[in-house]
């Protein structure tokens, strides 16, 4: 008998005949032994004691079994391991829907993947018969899911160090300017015994030295691989130590920065570097439409930043938005830009940021959108949960 064929045994009646098959049952089995053995699936019966009644299914092929090979064997035997101390999932899952539950859950069996459905079998309001148990094989789904999830963690780290590229000059100025500075306060203390003197370039040495180490540490908090748990961070220490990093390059193109994030703003959850990821892509492409329109000094060559608490839905919210008045973004494209591999820009350098940024909001239970008006501004709205909903586990204020 092939894998596919449906192969049974009877369930014995008791004494008293009240476990026998009522006369519809008859009926319907050709049937549904040929559905059972078309299906790209595994189906299968158990009685109480969890012995196999009925096997079939076209599923049976892919695993190399024989329905013959099973009937009659206990399920305990042959899916429990031997050293096992307590029972496998799937005995009691089984155990459940004898209960009569219906039980749903991921199992693997021979290096597969299958999604199990259990049922409690009942007939006709006859006592409980045993369990009833389809299997769909996706394997195939969870390897693309999980091939994604490591496409995505290389994409990210890739675009961190194409960052971390672009930001070097910038981060080399900026290094460059407090050594000076302390060097040259180191020479004129060598050269001063003024007591008060010596106390105020002592003074400049250390916050210069500080002003390195912000920038060192924003630095390495941006290049730190993923894996690190999610903590609670205000969002201006999120935009300012954004900001420690890019100011170099923004003062070198001439662009002013204006902040308006509230200190009384909640604290939201999250992987601190992913969200410093989305703000420097957004400020980074800022950047560029305020350099395609304004290619030297302008008082209106401007970046605003801009924080502010909502609620939706009864939850709490923090909108973080990056405004520019740059060249904007034409109707057509606005459908477009967070498609991956698609650019706007000239060069045809298509890429991932905004793509890689909107995964990553929406993977914090956020969202992000845009508003535009070609030739005159363009506004990007990051919403992420407060920390209170966050920690609440809520994954529905997605947009």
């Amino acid at each position: 008998m092939s894998g596919g064929e449906m192969k049974s045994v009877a369930i014995p009646a008791a004494e008293n005949g009240d476990l026998k098959y009522p006369p519809k049952l008859s009926e319907l089995m050709p049937g549904l032994r040929l559905m059972a053995q078309k299906l790209p699936v595994v189906v299968w019966n158990t009685d109480d004691d969890l012995r196999v009644t009925a096997l079939a299914g076209a599923g049976l092929s892919a695993l190399g079994l024989l329905a013959d090979d099973y009937i009659g064997a206990s399920l305990i035997e042959r899916l429990q391991g031997p050293r096992d101390e307590q029972e496998a999932p799937i005995i009691l899952a089984h155990r459940q829907a004898l209960q009569g539950a219906s039980v749903q859950l991921l199992g693997s069996f021979r290096d597969r993947d299958y999604e199990i459905y259990l049922q409690p079998l009942r007939l006709d309001g006859v006592a409980s018969l045993g369990c009833t148990g389809v299997a769909l094989d996706v394997t195939a789904q969870t390897q693309l899911a999980r091939e994604r999830g490591v496409w995505q963690a290389h994409i990210r780290h890739q675009q961190r160090l194409e960052s971390i590229g672009t930001l070097a000059s910038g981060v080399a100025h900026e290094i460059n300017n407090p050594v000076q500075s302390i060097m040259n306060y180191a020479q004129l203390i060598a050269r001063r015994t003024g007591v008060s003197d010596i106390a105020t370039y002592a003074q400049e040495v250390l916050q210069e030295a500080q002003r390195v180490a912000a920038i060192v540490k924003g630095l390495l908090s941006f290049a730190r691989q993923e894996g690190e748990p999610y903590t609670d961070v205000h969002p201006r220490e999120l935009v300012d130590s954004t900001l420690a990093l890019v100011s170099a390059l923004l003062r070198k193109d001439g662009i002013r920065v204006d902040q308006s994030l509230a200190m009384d703003l909640p604290a939201i959850r999250c992987h601190p570097q992913q969200i410093q990821q989305v703000l420097m892509n957004l400020i980074g492409n800022a950047r560029e439409a305020l350099n395609a329109r304004f290619p030297g000094q302008d008082t209106d060559k401007c970046l605003l930043l801009h924080g502010r608490a909502w609620r939706r839905e009864g939850a709490t919210f923090v909108r973080l938005t990056v405004e520019d008045h740059g060249i904007g973004i034409p109707q057509p494209a606005l459908d477009k830009i967070f498609d991956p591999f698609w650019t706007s820009k000239s060069g045809g350098h298509a890429g991932l940021g905004l793509a890689v940024a909107q995964g990553i909001v929406v993977e914090h239970g956020g969202a992000i959108s845009v508003e535009s008006e070609p030739g005159r501004l363009t506004r990007m709205h990051v919403d992420l949960m407060s920390s209170q909903l966050s920690a609440a586990g809520s994954r529905h204020a997605q947009r």
